[in-house]
């Protein structure tokens, strides 16, 4: 299922054998939250040479609902995706206006679409994930607010842990039932309290997942205490399984990662703020909107040949953001998604050559 084939001292390779096909650790899953990107197709992740994407499958679950999914045969048929589809089990979403409560047995929520009252347990969102037949499944968590007391963290980690075991539980069985080959992963808690994650990342690691993902990070906080949270659960996942952090998409923060030992991110991020107009390059970020870039004729980065840059002049993306024109953000999200992916397989490259510090530093 997972096999580390290089490593440079912490920094590792390894390849994730999933249903729809093997890939190559460390990658990078855009967040196709309702089946798509935001104004991303499917055929644009192809272009970049996307292998992975993440859904969320409450969401799903609420529109355009599981039967439709089903009868379209799985998500990949459904969205027209032959890549890894890793799904999300929606505990994300308790820092979002959906969320209303949480007891001891799962989470209720309103659902964005008719407010009507949703309720998630561990078998629930099994059951679901199953049914949208995403290679990857994570397992229901509760993830805690930054800035929350201990005695908060504390309890959010214990429902966690319980709802981890239960969801284990029942995705074993419901897989036998089902014949499925969907993959689980585990989600370390624990908040920024160093104590509580390393006793969330050994109960979750003592569990027979697939993979363990550590959540509850990039929330606001800053970046000392991300890494101070991450760094705390590190020595207690197996070196077996494949590590994932959620929510992470900037390009610094995710080298500096894989530097750690992280096989695998997700994020919002590089579409969220391109579609703002920041965009990535080696010589920092270009804010396409000021106008110095009114009459600059020249791509966004020089050597880049995704879509955009191929394409599209700075000055060009200048006039559209600035009228507004929608397409724009297509654009821009094409450019980002690509510096990003470009630049894991230049790192899995310097891995491979045992120079993965020297090309993290230089970048």
């Amino acid at each position: 299922m997972f096999q580390i084939t290089h490593q440079d001292g912490s920094a590792r390779i390894g390849q994730l054998t999933t249903a729809h096909g093997t890939i190559e650790t460390p990658f990078f899953m855009p967040a196709a939250t309702k089946a798509t990107g935001k104004v991303i197709t499917t055929d644009d992740y192809k272009h970049i040479r996307i292998k992975a994407i993440i859904a969320n499958a409450l969401i799903l679950s609420l529109k355009p609902g599981i039967e439709i999914i089903k009868k379209a045969a799985g998500i990949h048929q459904f969205m027209n995706f032959s890549g890894i589809i890793f799904t999300d089990c929606g505990g994300f979403q308790m820092s979002r206006g959906i969320f209303e409560e949480k007891y001891k047995k799962g989470l209720h929520f309103r659902s964005p679409y008719d407010n009507s009252k949703v309720i998630i347990t561990p078998k629930k969102i099994m059951e679901i994930e199953l049914a949208i037949n995403s290679d990857a499944a994570m397992m229901l968590d509760d993830m805690s607010g930054y800035g929350v007391s201990y005695e908060e963290a504390k309890l959010a980690m214990e429902n966690t842990h319980r709802w981890g075991k239960e969801s284990l539980e029942w995705h074993q069985k419901l897989k036998r039932e089902q014949n499925s080959s969907q993959l689980l992963f585990g989600i370390a808690q624990g908040n920024f309290y160093p104590e509580l994650r390393e006793q969330s990342a050994k109960f979750i690691n003592s569990l027979a997942f697939d993979g363990v993902a550590i959540g509850g990070v990039a929330i606001g906080e800053p970046k000392e205490k991300m890494y101070q949270a991450i760094d705390a659960v590190l020595p207690y996942i197996a070196k077996e399984k494949p590590r994932y952090v959620m929510g992470i998409g900037s390009p610094k923060e995710m080298l500096e990662l894989i530097g750690r030992g992280i096989d695998c991110f997700d994020s919002v991020y590089p579409t969220q703020v391109g579609r703002r107009g920041t965009l990535f390059t080696r010589q920092g970020n270009v804010l396409i909107e000021q106008l110095k870039y009114q009459d600059d004729f020249s791509p966004i980065e020089q050597g880049c040949n995704c879509y955009t840059c191929n394409n599209y002049t700075r000055a060009y993306l200048h006039h559209l953001i600035k009228v507004k024109e929608p397409i724009v953000k297509r654009f821009l999200s094409i450019h980002n998604l690509f510096f990003i992916q470009r630049m894991l397989e230049e790192a899995k490259e310097a891995i491979k050559k045992g120079k993965f510090k020297e090309f993290k530093d230089q970048f």
